[in-house]
């Protein structure tokens, strides 16, 4: 269950937060990971400061506030002892949530399901992306382009979404795509082969939607899986 804890200091704001970066902030960074720390907020107030700490478990919060080594830095920081109002979280959404889900879309809905009209709620208007293959990919036109390049030439292409983190407005996720080879690729024939390839895309979110990306993926692997690139050999053993 996670716990926001709230405690209002008096004081000028600017003086206690150079105080709190000086001597609290170095200590806290080390040890609220330890404790399940998730993150701090602190804003201005009319009388001073109110700090805002979000944790994963309550019994966290309380191990923080004993900890010796944080203690003296509140005492050091000459803040008044700790004295925080918990409150039951029930539900949480952060910046990176909802740029998972963003990057989460459009591999279900817009590369496996081919609903190239969700493009213009999940692509911003002036995109730039990167592809290893393609080079550089230009507004909703462009990424609806190279969509239609893929889905045409793997009729049943299926993009899964593997592993995904956030950082702030920044993306990366890792995906596998499976397809068969009924269409014509960048003038290769259609092969009927089973192909299936793994990237990584890292997205830049800027108002709910991808403003920017980078793609790197198995080009050589796909090529050669189609025929258009012959497979290296593996040596035998000498």
């Amino acid at each position: 269950m996670a716990v926001l804890s709230v405690m209002a200091i008096k004081g000028d704001p600017e003086e206690l937060v150079a105080s709190m970066n000086a001597t609290l902030d170095p200590v806290a960074r080390r040890k609220a990971p330890q404790y399940g720390g998730i993150s701090s907020t602190v804003v201005r107030t009319d009388e001073g400061i109110k700090i805002f700490n979000l944790w994963q478990t309550d019994e966290g919060r309380h191990q923080m506030a004993d900890d010796p080594e944080v203690r003296a830095a509140i005492q050091k920081a000459g803040f008044p002892e700790p004295n925080f109002t918990a409150y039951e979280v029930l539900t949480q959404r952060s910046a990176g949530d909802i740029g998972k889900d963003v990057a989460r879309r459009i591999a279900d809905e817009v590369w496996s399901q081919g609903k190239l009209d969700v493009i213009d709620e999940l692509i911003a208007e002036d995109f730039v992306g990167t592809d290893p293959v393609n080079g550089e990919i230009h507004g909703r036109d462009g990424f609806r382009q190279l969509v239609e390049m893929y889905r045409t030439a793997f009729a049943d292409s299926n993009m899964r979404v593997d592993t995904i983190v956030a950082e702030g407005d920044l993306v990366a996720a890792h995906w596998t795509a499976t397809g068969t080879h009924t269409g014509s690729l960048m003038g290769i024939a259609p092969t009927g082969n089973e192909v299936k390839v793994s990237g990584t895309e890292f997205s830049k979110i800027v108002d709910g939607k991808i403003a920017s990306s980078t793609g790197l993926f198995d080009a050589l692997g796909m090529l050669q899986q189609i025929g258009a690139v012959p497979a290296l050999a593996v040596a035998a053993p000498a």
